[in-house]
């Protein structure tokens, strides 16, 4: 139970959700519209989703093992790292966990013969080590980290997907003069929305960390800049992904999808205009806990989208 808290299994399994809605809901659905199947078997996309959630719960260890000193000012209640699980053994399933997930990396990227893909999954697992011990230390560069991550997330699934449906359907795309770009700018889009998420949850928990992170010489933006002004950082970041949310709103609109623009309206626009008072508004610990709740939340409800994108492609 310890160490399913350690690697934090829900967010295990928000991952994985996260790259089986994008392959089927996203990718399948526009592949199977123009009548076209994906090709990744699906032994392999478990493989790819199994190497992505272990890279991620690898961090959750090396992080928590780094972290212990100062988790006991933050979240003195949370800690397990040298409580309930001895430091080797967290240093021991990291390198194990990681070197597993890296293995099917290469075992996949072989297979489909695109070796380059393999460092994407070296990168990762490296970065992860890399925030715990030094990047998170650094004013804004551990916070643009676990956004890149997080894009990743659903962008390695069109990274895998994308080529071998280019090598299968190759004359069948020359023929119709057609690509595969389309698919790309979806998936593209969907990392987008996770960095930049991703991002904004980022700031407002090192508001949340703030008292520790000040004791323990962290360069947080909380602590380089002040409270307020992390907040209006935060602030900004989601007024900007309101404004970028209104382009796709004003195209289904246009083209009579009102199924589309009033899921974005509730569930998306009004929920990040409700985060943004509740950030400004926030002067507790607590208060920033809940901020970070709610961005989550918000970050589910965006990649559900791709549930009603399935429906709707499907019914047409």
């Amino acid at each position: 139970r310890a160490f399913l808290q350690l690697i934090r299994l829900p967010n295990l399994l928000l991952i994985a959700l996260v790259q089986y809605l994008v392959r089927y809901c996203l990718i399948g659905a526009m592949v199977g519209f123009s009548g076209m199947e994906l090709q990744l078997s699906e032994f392999d996309f478990f493989l790819l989703s199994l190497s992505t959630v272990m890279i991620a719960a690898a961090g959750y260890i090396i992080n928590d093992y780094f972290d212990t000193k100062i988790d006991t000012v933050n979240k003195p209640n949370e800690v397990i790292v040298g409580r309930k699980i001895k430091r080797r053994v967290a240093m021991g399933a990291h390198l194990v966990i990681s070197f597993l997930a890296i293995a099917i990396g290469f075992y996949l990227s072989r297979k489909i013969g695109m070796y380059k893909l393999v460092f994407i999954h070296v990168l990762s697992a490296g970065f992860l080590w890399f925030y715990s011990t030094d990047f998170k230390k650094q004013l804004l560069l551990g916070n643009l980290v676990v956004a890149t991550l997080a894009a990743l997330v659903p962008l390695i699934v069109g990274l895998y997907e994308i080529p071998l449906l280019i090598r299968k359907y190759h004359d069948k795309l020359v023929e119709t003069s057609s690509n595969f770009n389309f698919i790309f700018y979806f998936v593209l889009a969907y990392a987008g929305f996770s960095f930049l998420s991703t991002l904004v949850r980022e700031i407002i928990k090192d508001m949340e960390d703030y008292a520790g992170d000040k004791e323990f010489g962290r360069n947080t933006i909380p602590i380089a800049f002040g409270m307020k002004t992390a907040r209006n950082i935060a602030v900004c970041l989601i007024f900007i992904m309101m404004a970028l949310l209104s382009y796709p709103m004003t195209r289904q609109w246009e083209s009579g999808d009102k199924i589309s623009f009033f899921y974005f309206l509730i569930c998306l626009q009004l929920p990040f205009l409700f985060l943004s008072f509740k950030v400004l508004k926030s002067k507790l610990v607590s208060d920033y806990a809940y901020s970070s709740k709610l961005s989550k939340i918000i970050m589910l409800l965006g990649i559900c989208y791709t549930l009603v994108f399935y429906l709707l492609i499907t019914k047409s």
